[in-house]
């Protein structure tokens, strides 16, 4: 399986965003009668922005849905390029990340919290994220900062169950190197996970933000709901597999693998 696409990333989050209804101007208020006055009727009546827009207008005055839709088409061409990197830096964590420490003891491994190793994904977030704006590059910071460090705390408490059948009963003197039946990430727990909810890593963002900018909490949430959910189908979709374990069988001429571990190989999520 391959990591989140970019583009399932950006349309989840895109209407997340979209559904939050954001108008623009911020706070506007009706003005009284004179404001009608200050502008001519084709002004005052123009064609609505699609629902699906980020941001919406709170009358049909032309400054108002133009202001929606220039603002909107640019949040949404920052929303593409954050999401094209999250999903990028998942991508390299798959092909680094493996199980480096398992007991194995017959047909049984047991994975236990910190026995999963994987590179930070801040460099790579950071890397293709957009920052072409000072404000781009602060939400870049944050949610590249929070989703790294929730990534992490969710790596490090993963724990679960690999199937060595042929360890059931291997030769002695030593078990020879032998991959793991394939099993569902989904079926690995994790103490860490919570720190990937929407919520936390809404905050998470919202914390490491260090410069306020006027729509970040309606990113961070959108960003955050789109990456949760589509985390969620990573899992489903995702396969350890090829961790190689070997181990000592001390029952002649065979016997169980006892105290067996694994030989630590890059790429045992796809």
């Amino acid at each position: 399986m391959t990591a989140p696409l970019g583009t399932a990333l950006s349309q989840t989050a895109k209407l997340n965003f979209a559904g939050q209804g954001v108008k623009l101007p911020v706070n506007w208020r009706d003005m009284g009668p004179l404001f009608p006055r200050a502008f001519t009727p084709a002004e005052q009546q123009t064609q609505s922005n699609a629902p699906t827009n980020l941001f919406h207008e709170p009358t049909a005055n032309r400054y108002h849905t133009g202001a929606a839709r220039t603002v909107g088409q640019s949040m949404a061409r920052y929303i593409d390029g954050i999401c094209a990197a999250l999903a990028d830096a998942i991508a390299k964590w798959m092909n680094m990340a493996s199980v480096s420490a398992l007991t194995i003891n017959g047909p049984i491994g047991t994975l236990l919290p910190g026995g999963v190793v994987g590179p930070l994904l801040q460099p790579f977030i950071l890397a293709k994220a957009p920052r072409g704006t000072e404000m781009e590059r602060e939400y870049s910071q944050a949610i590249a900062e929070a989703i790294s460090n929730g990534w992490q705390k969710w790596q490090q408490g993963l724990s679960g169950v690999l199937n060595y059948p042929a360890f059931a009963a291997a030769p002695m003197p030593m078990a020879p190197p032998t991959p793991n039946t394939p099993a569902p990430l989904v079926t690995f727990g994790s103490s860490g996970e919570s720190a990937l909810t929407p919520v936390p890593l809404q905050n998470a963002m919202s914390a490491a933000l260090k410069k306020r900018g006027q729509h970040a909490e309606p990113l961070f949430e959108a960003v955050a709901q789109s990456f949760y959910s589509h985390f969620q189908t990573f899992k489903t979709s995702t396969v350890v597999s090829n961790v190689m374990g070997t181990g000592p069988v001390a029952v002649a001429p065979s016997g169980p693998v006892t105290g067996g571990t694994v030989i630590p190989t890059p790429g045992n999520f796809v």
